[in-house]
């Protein structure tokens, strides 16, 4: 999670910054997507992970960073983690 992200979603779960430890990580993320399942698909969470929380349409390219991105890989490779995970 990046570190704005971070900020932005400890705020969300928890009313203030927590400190940037794994456990903390781990909690906030469990917590926001636990909320995001009460209206989104699991397909719409990664694309909303990925490529924010505005995104409606998977896209490709190069940012205004000059760092590629590829939001539609992304979701497939997510989705098949979680085929995998509700499969066992």
């Amino acid at each position: 999670m990046l570190p704005s992200t971070y900020r932005a979603y400890s705020i969300q779960v928890l009313g203030y910054v927590a400190e940037a430890t794994e456990v903390n990580a781990e909690y906030i993320a469990t917590v926001k997507v636990q909320k995001l399942l009460k209206k989104h698909s699991p397909k719409e969470i990664l694309l909303k992970w990925n490529a924010g929380e505005g995104a409606t349409n998977c896209s490709q390219g190069v940012n205004k960073n000059n760092v590629s991105y590829n939001s539609c890989s992304y979701v497939a490779k997510g989705m098949e983690i979680y085929k995998n995970l509700t499969l066992n």
